[in-house]
């Protein structure tokens, strides 16, 4: 059942009273089915949540065109929601995860500024705060490396990261 916020919504949107009851089922159905398709295109799930803006406003929009049969406005309403769906796969903060590593010195716990991470195909130097950050969709065996001079290798011999979720990675390092 859709959360009765987003249920009267869409109702509102549609110019039908918050008290009628007849097209519930169909409102709820079509809430239902934009956030099924948003997850689909990418959209994480901890951001269907359609208390948020630009994912409340996608919902209310497919409802409005994908509702009625002679629904004069739906396939321009339908481009409004692809434009928008679009916008929120694209969106490191919709539709990727931050994968943070933290690389420091095995000796003396300081961070490492400018270590070298290799991740996803990218590679960045860590900050003043001995970190880098990706983003990514959720994946397996993800690997990654990390060098930086006068440091060795990193001794973790699996460098591999199973994505599901934001996650921080600490690395540390010992001095040559």
């Amino acid at each position: 059942m859709a959360d009765p916020k987003i249920l009267t919504d869409c109702k509102a949107a549609l110019r039908i009273s918050s008290t009628t009851t007849a097209f519930n089922t169909e409102i709820t159905d079509l809430i239902a089915a934009a956030k099924a398709d948003l997850g689909l295109s990418g959209i994480l799930d901890e951001h269907l949540d359609d208390t948020e803006a630009l994912v409340k406003r996608a919902i209310i929009t497919y409802v409005k065109a994908n509702f009625g049969w002679n629904n004069p406005e739906a396939e321009r309403l339908q481009k409004s929601y692809e434009m928008l769906k679009n916008h929120l796969t694209l969106s490191a903060d919709y539709a990727f995860y931050a994968i943070t590593f933290t690389v420091t010195d095995t000796d003396t716990s300081e961070v490492i500024r400018e270590a070298e991470v290799a991740f996803d195909g990218q590679v960045k130097t860590t900050n003043a705060s001995g970190q880098a950050v990706f983003y990514v969709r959720a994946g397996s065996n993800y690997e990654y490396t990390v060098t930086a001079d006068d440091y060795g290798p990193d001794d973790d011999d699996d460098n591999l990261v199973d994505v599901s979720a934001s996650t921080a990675i600490a690395i540390s390092l010992t001095a040559v």
